[in-house]
Parts: C-alpha cells; sequence; structure tokens
C-alpha cells in the first residue's frame, strides 16, 4: 500500500509543474453548466413535454388505434341505441305458416294511413313462421303476411295485416317507440 501512495506522489509532483490548477469560480461554471438550477416551470410545459414524448415514443401508434377503437365503438353504440326490432310469428288457424313474406310499411300520417304508407322492407318468413325486421326506427308501422303463392294455405286464407278483422277490415297501426315488440299475425279465411 505504501508503494503505491509513493507512486501517486511522484505522479502528481510531475505532472502538476505542467498544467496550472484552475482558478476556483471555474469549478461553479462547469457545475452551473452541467446541472442547472431547477427553474418552476407552468402547468402547459409539462404537457407540452408529455405530448413531446408522446409524440416521439414507440408506442404512439397503438396508443392512437385503441383511441379510434374506442371512439368507434361509442358512435357504433349511439347510432344504434334508438333502434328497434319487430318480430313474431305467422298463423294460418292455429298453424303456424311454413313459408311467405313479411312487409314492414312505415306510416307517416295517422290521420289517413293509406294515403302516407311506404314499403320499407321485406323479410322471408321460416319454416316455423318466424319473422323479424331489425334497425327500426321509432315511429308507426303497418304488418302484413303474404303466405308462399301456390300453397295450400293461399287456397284457405288472404294475406292479412297485424290485428285485421276480416278482409274488408283496416289494419291496426303499430306505434314502436321505446320497445322492442313481438306481433303474432293471424292470416284471415276466405
Amino acid at each position: 500500500m505504501q508503494e503505491k501512495d509513493t507512486i501517486e506522489e511522484y505522479y502528481r509532483k510531475a505532472f502538476t509543474e505542467f498544467e496550472p490548477p484552475p482558478p476556483e469560480h471555474a469549478w461553479g461554471k462547469i457545475k452551473d453548466v452541467m446541472h442547472p438550477p431547477e427553474t418552476k416551470k407552468g402547468s402547459m410545459e409539462g404537457l407540452k413535454k408529455g405530448f413531446a414524448g408522446i409524440y416521439r415514443s414507440r408506442n404512439l401508434f397503438p396508443l392512437l388505434a385503441a383511441a379510434a377503437m374506442v371512439l368507434l365503438l361509442i358512435m357504433i353504440f349511439f347510432s344504434y341505441s334508438n333502434k328497434h326490432s319487430i318480430r313474431g310469428h305467422a298463423y294460418a288457424g292455429e298453424a303456424r305458416i311454413c313459408m311467405g313474406t313479411a312487409y314492414l310499411f312505415k306510416v307517416y300520417d295517422k290521420a289517413k294511413p293509406l294515403d302516407t304508407v311506404k314499403l320499407i322492407r321485406s323479410v322471408l318468413v321460416d319454416n316455423n313462421g318466424f319473422y323479424q325486421f331489425s334497425g327500426i326506427d321509432n315511429g308507426h308501422y303497418l304488418i302484413r303476411i303474404n303466405p308462399l303463392a301456390g300453397s295450400e294455405i293461399t287456397r284457405n286464407y288472404i294475406p292479412s295485416y297485424y290485428n285485421q278483422d276480416s278482409a274488408s277490415g283496416e289494419a291496426m297501426v303499430i306505434r314502436i317507440q321505446n320497445e322492442d315488440p313481438t306481433f303474432d299475425i293471424h292470416l284471415i279465411p276466405r
């Protein structure tokens, strides 16, 4: 240990002659440059620094993709929040009809329904007599069931609207507001 100390002393003595020691205030200037004093920053400085870090990071794309997905889901939720489904079964007497077509009409003026009726869409009635209309707005509607043309049901029953009493009777206007209703329709015998 003693040998090492003496070598270091000789080394210091040999090289201190070539380089004068720096002035005392020089170390203070170097310290200020290397470690600047902290200043109080406003809230906007912190936000700017945070956004700059996000912008330069590799996680920017996944973050933006996740934000876009959440926005898309919110838009889908609100676009379908006022949509409804109308469903039910079609009957010929006591039995469900096997095949046919269900028509959905929108009524724009309920005082004169036949003058302001517009066909919205049609769906097939399945083998169990089931029909369904999806994505329906609030409003007034008529539903009509037509059995499959040429079937035995068409010989005994006529196409009918929901809650129609007789062949000459008027159809009942359905009001859709905040629910998903079910309407069973019975065909009128000939």
